[in-house]
């Protein structure tokens, strides 16, 4: 397949590439990683109880808690109008109790929502198809609206700032809490209220969600010795179907380079992440954990990588996170490879998920990631070795500069 032939087919591989409305998380989207779960200790809470069975408890509490029973019981008994649910009341305190952390990964997800967030990463997701973050003021801000999904579609672009999900602020919203609720079954409509820096008033656009398969590995041969590999998602599996993807090609004929496409991946699992860098890192440290108090976990290479000596260009952009982020810091800490695209999404920290007994969850951030060197990931992200930079207009006209960055790179153009 020619250059120019591929570039075409670009922007339907990227399509391809979506996950969980990350819509970032991942985490946007939005990525996180699945950690084993810790034992945290947390007790039961009956959420249907009476305010007398709450008092009762309240008893057995530290003698912190005092003012907040006092606030509980003094609003009960005189706000002069209906009194919410006592488990309404009891989310709301628990939320108020997290926000004041200030991580806006460190969330509480109410029974509803945290159905939808455990939808393992198995290849598909039912959302909109863009990732978001939360920017240092606390604003929920479109990074990418992927092309040919609903967001698109419905003219959401980058830099669009989310006011409003459904007429609920997002203000003060954790960022789990805000892709809760913008994710949702496919065929229904979500209203997201949007402020655009050229446009005088926010304005609404409806956008309907769908549900989006997953290609988790796409892999073309460019210019007939050239190889092109694309990640969407680190899910159970990525790294065999990486090694897989790469010596395919490699039957096909001898290759002079490898384009590792990490663009819109949200991250995913860390063994994954370990095992997907060591196919281009033959020995040494991928990443290291630090954990609260300053202890540290290093994950070394594993043996066996095939591509530990292909020349390799790895691409990157806003929406590449978590454990694209290793990969990527990995390469450019041993210049194994070169760098090139966007500045990375910046999500270089750990939650793991406490399903707590009504079927509510928490995910509390416990660690973060640095690369080999050292470098910290969360809140900076990965600069490229070359910037390059696609706009909406590239979108649009099927262009791909980036790509062709990388050919040129590995053609050993200037």
């Amino acid at each position: 397949m020619s250059l120019g032939e591929f570039l075409k087919s670009v922007v339907r591989l990227w399509v391809m590439a979506m996950l969980a409305t990350v819509l970032m998380l991942a985490a946007f989207g939005a990525g996180y990683f699945l950690h084993a779960s810790h034992q945290l200790g947390l007790g039961a809470v009956d959420l249907t109880g009476s305010s007398t069975e709450l008092r009762s408890s309240s008893e057995r509490q530290p003698p912190e808690f005092a003012v907040f029973w006092e606030a509980w019981y003094f609003i009960e008994q005189h706000f002069y109008g209906e009194v919410p649910p006592v488990q309404e009341r009891v989310y709301g305190a628990i939320r108020g109790m997290v926000n004041s952390f200030g991580d806006q990964n460190t969330a509480f997800i109410d029974p509803t929502r945290a159905e939808i967030f455990r939808q393992d990463t198995s290849g598909s997701f039912e959302g909109i198809g863009a990732a978001v973050r939360m920017d240092q003021m606390g604003r929920l801000v479109i990074v990418e609206p992927y092309p040919g999904r609903p967001a698109a579609e419905a003219g959401l672009r980058r830099g669009d700032i989310i006011l409003k999900i459904d007429g609920t602020p997002t203000e003060g919203m954790s960022l789990y809490e805000a892709i809760s609720l913008i994710r949702g079954p496919a065929n229904t409509k979500v209203t997201l209220t949007i402020f655009r820096e050229e446009v005088e008033e926010p304005f609404d656009v409806t956008v309907t969600r769908a549900r989006i398969e997953i290609e988790v590995v796409e892999t073309e041969r460019l210019d007939g010795d050239l190889g092109y590999v694309s990640l969407s998602e680190f899910s159970r599996g990525a790294a065999d179907k990486v090694a897989q993807a790469i010596q395919a090609l490699q039957a096909k004929g001898q290759l002079k380079g490898l384009i590792f496409d990490l663009r819109n991946n949200p991250g995913g699992l860390l063994d994954e992440a370990i095992a997907v860098g060591s196919q281009f890192i033959a020995d040494g440290v991928i990443t290291i954990e630090r954990e609260k108090g300053g202890t540290e976990q290093v994950f070394e290479a594993l043996p066996n990588g095939v591509a530990t000596e292909l020349p390799l260009v790895v691409l990157i952009n806003q929406g590449s996170a978590s454990a694209a982020e290793i990969v990527a810091g990995a390469v450019q800490d041993y210049k194994r490879g070169t760098v090139v695209g966007e500045q990375s999404f910046g999500k270089g920290t750990v939650q793991i998920p406490r399903a707590l007994s009504d079927g509510s969850e928490l995910r509390v951030t416990i660690a973060e990631w640095l690369t080999p060197k050292g470098r910290q990931i969360n809140g900076s992200g990965i600069t490229p070795d070359i910037i390059v930079e696609r706009t909406q207009e590239d979108f649009e006209a099927g262009r791909d500069p980036q790509l062709e960055r990388a050919v040129d790179l590995l053609r050993g153009k200037p």
